[in-house]
């Protein structure tokens, strides 16, 4: 729930992603309570309008904070004036629209802290000058004139176990030992206040009572000072840990069992309907009063409500309808549901056995070791919605079922391209429910409003596949069955399936999957406010027991039920590394020792889960996961949204770090090579095309993204062809897991557009006439793979051996030459060519390397042109390495 407070009128909202417009006197205020709601944008007006902000602290501490400001995009700082008499300092913005927010700021961080939960917006209707407004330290509230100062508060109440209670105060009280816990009667809970950690910080013990969660209770300052706060229940709710493995609902023909976890709630029912319900223009279905309310038990000590109705209820749909202490009720979801309607708006009761498709249980394609992945990110719409895909299936699931699909060029598309590249994992983006696309209108009904694409990093309901990649989301199995037949027809082609996962936040949090319980399940700050380390507006408490549960539960549901063979987690530097060890251990005890687990080891800001627990580079370090080794594809690439340039484009200095990466990163992040996702680009950032055409001086992609080739010269003498061939080749011929983008093999652009996640198909979509177009870089990507698969060298994993069968045979001359050569020797990992000599040249000039004096006679199977296994030419004494390209030749 959120609220906007003018002078003494309250608006409450159901609903985050409403923006709410309030017209009062000549000024309208725009209050967006979601940070992820979509930020109206403002022109910047000539006119003489001005709006005064007056700003209150309530220490007058004001060293560092000033107002931001923004419009149509745009953001700049403006500086507060001194406090006035009565307290309030002023800055003027002359705009007649903008938004704003009140900010902290040191020398060499702008953002040290935010003041306050939202953002505001205003527009000044009728072009005043000196327009005044009134806010306050830690109120969202906006006055429209000048208000009463309060007493200082008491900002923030928190359980975090059940005796005591930690307040946060706007300033430090003359007496710690007059603050006490009360009850909704007004009776005390005994107990004694004192000193916090800070002067501003109060902790109640309780020495007779224990908190009961079900329960309002205040905490208020006996001595009148400090206004009271409701105590907020949070790590309290840790002593209600439920192990059990039927959460979410349980059906058979002859009874359904609803299990849901609440401690907090004082009433639960399960809400059956008949169908999906009435959707509006956006999709949303707010009407429930259809609903036959089915009552719950509670169990008290683990806080599961349940409800057993012995009939068959396939066909029906269902909510959760909750009721807390302070009388709030709301329909919530099932953070369990494995079936929903358009839109996740209700559940569907399904009975998942009727979803298997044919040889639902045959063998997986076989994976004798992690490194011997080749990984392969696409998204789902992207890989089939080109018209010249030949896919039936556009933009869906089933798109990966068709075979001997062709271009009108005649060369492979689709899964066949896959198959005859030579993958062995494709990571699929995101592809639970998630909330950006509108399911309910179909692609042929596509209204101007609605958006057809997104990445999908915006989580809904996580257990159920996302309906717009279906033929029929109204038809609640079938996103089910054509996901499993999706994951069919990859394992018929020897192809395993990755789902890429964001358990780090959802995209809303009222309205969002874990509803049910309050306070819980996302990272608060020390005055309750949601905490942003994922820079979407929430991030989950994942080390809490409950949500460590869930995320464990989840992907062990998917693995199980839809048989995917690994997992990429989102910014997994907010998931604590308990978490991700605890799940990989579950996976491979419980499902298949060759699930692959790898993520982001990163978070998108700051965030309050300590960094000894945050699961970044490094802190894997032998717990079976691997991270994605963003140092190796710095030294390739350089920048990832600029022309700058790597060691693959000509830069210098580079060579240490690419000779890091080729080593497994073992003597730097890594315990085993296996733990090291190497690669140059992902879907973040500029893809491969578009920043190596970038770093050789392209302009403007959006117009001629391959205005750099001549159609008249030979494709390879292209420099960004090849400097983009010379990073992926480091890629597939160093230790560790190799990983490319979806198109790299054809050169895809993306019109140079560095961040597409919700850009339209004609920006997105593979363009399947470059498979013909630039046949021969699908040649080169699918020899490299093929002399990777064929060649254990490539993929060795122990430290032992890595030290023991690679010699780095560059010199200091050779290094600032931009040049890296290395031996592969003494059949290492069992190898049939007794040494293996690699070379990159990520210089301008072509390069004389030595070659090693191991054998008299090499045989070169990769050129600037050409890769594979078998021999190109016969080489003695030295090789000539052309400009931007890698050669690899063998002795017997």
């Amino acid at each position: 729930m959120g609220g906007v407070t003018i002078r003494t009128m309250t608006v409450k909202l159901s609903n985050e992603k409403l923006i709410l417009s309030v017209i009062l006197g000549s000024i309208s205020l725009f209050m967006a309570i979601s940070p992820l709601s979509a930020k109206p944008v403002y022109e910047e007006t000539k006119s003489k309008s001005s709006v005064v902000i007056h700003y209150y602290r309530y220490r007058g501490d004001y060293d560092g904070w000033n107002l931001w400001v923004w419009t149509n995009g745009r953001g700049k700082s403006i500086a507060f004036g001194a406090p006035d008499a009565d307290g309030f300092a002023a800055a003027s913005v002359e705009y007649a629209e903008f938004g704003m927010l009140v900010r902290r700021s040191e020398k060499e961080n702008d953002w040290i802290e935010k003041d306050g939960d939202s953002d505001r917006y205003i527009k000044n209707t009728k072009n005043e000058k000196n327009m005044e407004v009134w806010i306050l330290q830690n109120d969202d509230s906006i006055y429209m004139e000048k208000p009463e100062i309060p007493g200082p508060a008491i900002l923030f109440a928190v359980a975090d176990d059940p005796h005591t209670v930690l307040l946060t105060l706007i300033e430090a009280p003359d007496n710690y030992d007059r603050f006490g816990v009360f009850d909704s009667s007004g009776v005390k809970l005994y107990g004694k206040s004192e000193k916090g950690k800070a002067d501003h910080e109060v902790v109640i013990i309780l020495t007779e009572n224990a908190l009961d969660v079900e329960t309002i209770y205040t905490a208020t300052d006996e001595s009148g000072v400090f206004s009271p706060k409701e105590i907020v229940m949070r790590g309290i709710l840790d002593s209600f840990f439920y192990d059990g493995d039927d959460l979410g609902l349980t059906y058979s023909a002859g009874r359904s069992l609803f299990k849901v976890w609440s401690p907090q709630a004082v009433s639960m029912s399960t809400a059956l309907f008949d169908g999906p319900g009435t959707y509006n223009a956006n999709g949303k279905v707010t009407d429930n009063s259809d609903a036959l309310f089915i009552p719950m038990q509670k169990d008290t000590e683990t806080g599961v409500w349940t409800a057993s109705i012995a009939e068959d209820l396939k066909g029906k749909f269902y909510l959760f309808h909750v009721e807390f202490a302070d009388g709030e009720k709301t329909f919530v979801p099932d953070p369990y549901a494995k079936a929903v309607s358009p839109n996740g708006q209700r559940m569907a009761v399904v009975d998942l056995a009727e979803t298997n498709p044919p040889r639902w249980t045959a063998d997986k394609p076989p994976l004798g070791a992690f490194q011997d992945a080749v990984i392969y990110e696409l998204h789902t719409r992207d890989f089939s919605i080109d018209e010249d895909s030949g896919m039936v299936h556009k933009g869906k699931f089933l798109a990966f079922t068709e075979t001997g699909t062709i271009n009108k060029d005649g060369s492979r598309t689709g899964l066949d391209h896959l198959k005859a590249l030579g993958v062995t994992h494709v990571h699929l983006l995101p592809s639970f429910d998630f909330a950006s696309v509108n399911e309910a209108v179909l692609d042929g009904r596509q209204a101007s409003n609605q958006n057809f694409f997104n990445w999908g990093y915006d989580p809904q309901n996580y257990n159920t596949p996302e309906g717009s990649y279906s033929t029929d989301p109204w038809n609640p199995t079938a996103r089910i069955v054509e996901f499993k037949q999706m994951v069919q027809a990859f394992h018929d082609a020897g192809i395993r399936v990755v789902m890429d996962v964001v358990y780090n936040h959802t995209f809303q949090v009222s309205g969002g999957p874990f509803g049910a319980t309050r306070n819980y399940f996302y990272r608060t700050d020390k005055l309750g406010r949601l905490t942003n380390g994922s820079g979407c507006g929430n991030e989950v408490a994942s080390e809490r027991p409950m949500m460590r549960k869930f995320i464990t539960d989840s992907v062990l549901y998917w693995a199980r039920e839809y048989r995917v063979d690994g997992f990429r987690f989102d910014l997994m530097g907010l998931i604590d590394i308990d978490t991700m060890t605890n799940l990989t251990e579950e996976l491979r005890s419980t499902v298949d020792p060759s699930i692959i687990i790898y993520g982001e080891p990163w978070t998108a800001g700051y965030s309050p889960l300590p960094t000894d627990k945050q699961s970044v580079i490094g802190r894997q370090k032998g717990l079976g996961f691997a991270v994605f080794n963003d140092r190796l594809r710095n030294m390739l690439k350089g920048g990832s949204d600029d022309d700058s340039r790597g060691f693959a484009s000509g830069a210098t200095g580079c060579e240490q770090g690419v000779v890091q990466g080729v080593r497994g990163s073992v003597n730097d992040f890594t315990a085993r090579a296996d733990e090291s996702i190497n690669y140059v680009t992902a879907h973040d950032n500029l893809n491969l095309w578009d920043k190596f055409a970038f770093s050789f001086g392209a302009k403007n992609l959006a117009d001629s993204p391959y205005g750099l080739i001549d159609p008249k010269k030979d494709l390879f003498e292209n420099d960004p062809v090849r400097a983009a061939l010379l990073s992926n080749a480091v890629v597939l011929t160093a230790q560790g897991i190799p990983f490319f983008q979806a198109g790299d093999e054809f050169l895809r652009s993306k019109f140079g557009d560095p961040n597409s996640y919700s850009s339209p198909d004609s920006v997105n979509q593979i363009r399947w006439e470059n498979a013909s177009k630039y046949k021969a870089i699908v040649d080169y990507y699918t020899g490299l793979i093929r002399l990777r698969k064929e060649h254990p060298a490539f993929r060795m994993n122990e430290s032992a051996d890595i030290e023991k069968h690679i010699g780095v045979t560059h010199d200091t001359e050779a290094i600032s030459a931009g040049v890296v050569s290395f031996l592969l020797k003494d059949n290492a990992n069992g190898d049939s060519w007794r040494d293996i000599f690699v070379v990159y040249n990520g210089s301008e000039q072509l390069q004389t390397v030595a070659l090693p004096e191991t054998a008299a006679v090499w045989f070169q199977v990769v050129t600037d042109k050409k890769a594979g296994v078998e021999p190109l030419a016969e080489v003695q004494g030295q090789i000539t390495v052309p400009r931007f390209s890698a050669a690899v030749l063998y002795a017997p």
